[in-house]
């Protein structure tokens, strides 16, 4: 009975009290990333049906699970015992945030060593679905065989795991976080238990992320973490530890930087776009500079609804690169405003969890939830158009509600849905 008067309780209250104005851009740029899918297809038949399905049909079935499912669940339990203040458990039992978790990992191990003659991935060029040992036999789709192991294909519908296991992964986190500033007493305190949750958090999702490879959401699930730990409260001797690892990073990427171009890790995928970053000449730059050559070519105010070029050669146009495909068509004078908008839009996110009320164990949750919502949010955004503009390495990052529908954008939604459930908490302020 507690588990459906906690899923039922106050379902008027947060649908009275939600800000659904948070909604109003989202929806805006799920249009524009509609309208980029559409445009990519070339005078092909357009699947409308399939567009509809997974640009809006299930990103809206996603938003709604995110509402309804009250964040309170995602802390309580369904299997209750006492097993004392651990970091996994509490007095009550396994929460739905680890059972999540678990799920993510359990995703993450599918993908890479389900049978292969099961798991698909779509190869457009053939107009179908192909198992690992078909396109070793057609020869030349190195990346699709290796985007075997980052998805999955339940239905016949494929998905990219790695979306999901982000979204998963935050939550675990969130959890973890609240649980520490409760024994801590509302600060995160320099003890074990902060040595121990990144690596609970981190090596499991992290290694088999390594696995895929996926050296990009891997490095998403490190800032994720990173950024959600900074956010807490907790004093400076806590605080030092964590800003020295900012130190780790930028001597990888100086030592990647000075390579020999014949040194064998360059030949490595991840650490080939770091590389080919600092390398003008380096493989890997391709897509970074027709992305370049889109924006110039559309410059102040851009050649016009439809009439762009670059996105029928540039691979992965719909999805990494779509900024770049809005800046050759609408010109700076239009791509302007929409960045704009993108980062008001991630104003309200952090403006969410910044004016929560913290009076309760379900509410210190909620309040991480959200932060975790806008800094994921944050990431995909800045780094999507990092690597446009080619300020970054190539990281393959969608573009938030605009990239291509997929589970990007149906996990995005699911995000909404809690953000939109939790700024329901600051009962009466303006919408």
């Amino acid at each position: 009975m507690n588990f459906l008067y906690d899923y039922f309780h106050n379902l008027l209250e947060r649908i009275k009290y939600g800000k659904w104005g948070l909604l109003l851009l989202p929806i805006l740029f799920s249009i524009i990333g509609v309208y980029i899918e559409i445009s990519t297809f070339n005078g092909t038949q357009i699947p409308f049906e399939n567009i509809a399905v997974k640009n809006v049909l299930i990103p809206a079935a996603f938003f709604v699970f995110g509402f309804f499912v009250s964040v309170s669940l995602w802390r309580r339990y369904i299997w209750r015992f006492s097993v004392g203040g651990k970091i996994l458990w509490n007095k009550d039992g396994f929460s739905f945030a680890f059972m999540l978790f678990a799920l993510a990992v359990v995703l993450q191990i599918s993908a890479i060593w389900v049978d292969a003659g099961w798991d698909k991935v779509y190869v457009s060029s053939l107009g179908g679905y192909y198992t690992e040992d078909q396109l070793k036999t057609i020869g030349g789709y190195k990346n699709e065989i290796v985007m075997l192991k980052r998805q999955l294909t339940i239905g016949g519908v494929s998905f990219q795991v790695g979306e999901i296991v982000k979204v998963f992964f935050m939550i675990f986190v969130a959890k973890l976080l609240t649980d520490m500033k409760i024994w801590g007493r509302g600060r995160i305190r320099l003890n074990g238990k902060f040595f121990i949750l990144p690596l609970l958090a981190i090596l499991p999702v992290g290694i088999l992320a390594f696995c895929m490879p996926n050296y990009s959401m891997a490095m998403i699930f490190v800032f994720v973490l990173f950024f959600m730990i900074l956010i807490q409260e907790m004093d400076l001797k806590s605080r030092l530890p964590l800003l020295t690892l900012v130190a780790v990073p930028v001597f990888a990427v100086f030592l990647i930087s000075n390579f020999d171009k014949e040194n064998y890790l360059v030949k490595i995928h991840g650490i080939n776009r770091v590389w080919a970053y600092f390398h003008e000449g380096g493989t890997g730059n391709e897509q970074q500079n027709e992305a370049l050559q889109a924006m110039s070519d559309g410059g102040i105010i851009g050649k016009g609804l439809d009439k762009g070029t670059i996105k029928l050669r540039l691979f992965g146009a719909r999805n990494d690169f779509a900024y770049s495909i809005l800046g050759e068509e609408l010109g700076m004078w239009l791509l302007l405003p929409i960045t704009l908008a993108m980062f008001g839009f991630l104003f309200s996110c952090f403006w969410i969890a910044a004016r929560m009320k913290v009076d309760n164990r379900d509410a210190m949750l909620a309040q991480n939830i959200a932060w975790g919502v806008a800094i994921i949010f944050s990431l995909n955004i800045l780094f999507h158009i990092g690597v446009n503009l080619r300020l970054l390495p190539n990281t393959g990052q969608p573009l938030s509600f605009v990239s291509s529908g997929g589970a990007n954008l149906t996990m995005n939604f699911f995000l909404m849905g809690m953000l939109v459930q939790i700024s329901s908490l600051n009962k009466g302020e303006p919408a």
